[in-house]
């Protein structure tokens, strides 16, 4: 058995939630209450309504505002966002008592659903926090090769979301044939370089024009999320495809499906060859096998996450237009800070 890479990782839930109990009219009510409930199960977690990173401690949850969400406020339920600790990912039965505290709540004391603006996001690293650049080029490659087999197993409106554009067909790689997508990758002599290949941005993108960009620019609204790495080996790559979460279940499978991912890609990214095409059958073996290297006793989740599935048919699937509100809200975004990452920054004590 191959030695498994020993990880670290944050979650992001993103929920439409509110009490069962109260009606709030704003949204930091209902999240003060989410936070007792979660606390009375011994969860703990405090609400950040500012987004400081100050106010982040990477041993505990985080509930924040979700402005990409909107909210149902006639239905008493706001867009909401909880992001984890940084858990361990060898110590399944303490990551998977956090989801299931948090579920239970989000179940039992509030009613939740999640809607095709919701997503899941997990966030992976070394566990002593940081990577080596043949690792990133190892996981980089898989995740161009196995961009149109990943779309295969999860909702069309997770191909065509702005928030988790393709890496593939990002500004810079587009057009390219594989074979030479696989030679630039080999040939990047800094992490940055690979990160910024993997979520290259267009200045001619409305985004783009509307920021001032006169080059094309890193971004993270890509499935895979270079970006964190834009400084070095230290940071995380975050996988932002996976849909909105609606119980423990569903939460748990996008962690160990990226974990897995992670662990395949790097004992076996050099096995792939850029002249062929991909199969849902290889990428099967390659997530099973990474889970079997990192200890995954119980592959079911992951197996069924494959069945009745087929490969899609290669190509680049074009984005819906960007929309005015749709700009407005990446612009915000843009001036928050990400807490999943200011969370690792103070566990792993770099800046």
């Amino acid at each position: 058995m191959s030695t498994a890479l020993k990880l670290r990782f944050g979650a992001e839930l993103e929920v439409v939630t509110g009490s069962k109990a109260n009606e709030h009219m704003e949204w930091h009510l209902s999240a003060r209450e989410l936070s007792k409930e979660l606390n009375d199960v011994g969860v703990k977690n405090h609400v950040n309504e500012d987004h400081s990173k100050d106010a982040e401690d990477y041993r505990e949850w985080s509930i924040i505002q979700e402005v990409t969400i909107t909210n149902q406020m006639m239905q008493n339920k706001w867009g909401m966002e909880l992001v984890s600790p940084i858990l361990d990912f060898q110590r399944p039965d303490i990551w998977k008592a956090h989801l299931q505290g948090i579920w239970w709540v989000l179940d039992q004391k509030f009613t939740t659903s999640s809607t095709v603006q919701c997503s899941t996001h997990i966030h992976i690293s070394p566990s002593e926090g940081q990577w080596t650049i043949e690792q990133v080029k190892l996981v980089a490659k898989t995740v161009l090769y196995f961009e149109r087999s990943i779309d295969s197993l999860l909702p069309p409106a997770r191909r065509t979301n702005i928030w988790c554009q393709s890496n593939r067909w990002n500004a810079v790689l587009k057009g390219q044939p594989m074979s030479t997508l696989f030679g630039w990758i080999d040939g990047a002599t800094t992490i940055p370089h690979v990160a910024f290949l993997m979520c290259a941005y267009s200045k001619d993108s409305a985004y783009g024009k509307s920021m001032g960009y006169t080059q094309d620019f890193l971004h993270h609204v890509f499935r895979w999320n270079f970006s964190p790495l834009s400084k070095g080996a230290k940071g995380t790559i975050e996988f932002r495809q996976p849909p909105g979460s609606s119980s423990t279940a569903d939460t748990e499978l996008w962690i160990t499906f990226a974990a897995s991912f992670i662990q395949g890609a790097v004992q076996y990214g050099n096995n792939l060859d850029s002249a062929k095409p991909p199969t849902l059958e290889l990428f099967k073996s390659v997530i099973l096998n990474g889970a079997y290297i990192a200890g995954i006793a119980d592959l079911s989740l992951l197996e069924r996450l494959f069945e009745g599935r087929t490969q899609l048919a290669p190509g680049a699937y074009d984005l819906r237009n960007v929309a005015q509100g749709d700009l407005e809200k990446m612009k915000t975004k843009a001036t928050e800070m990400s807490i999943t990452l200011a969370k690792f920054k103070k566990l792993y004590g770099y800046k």
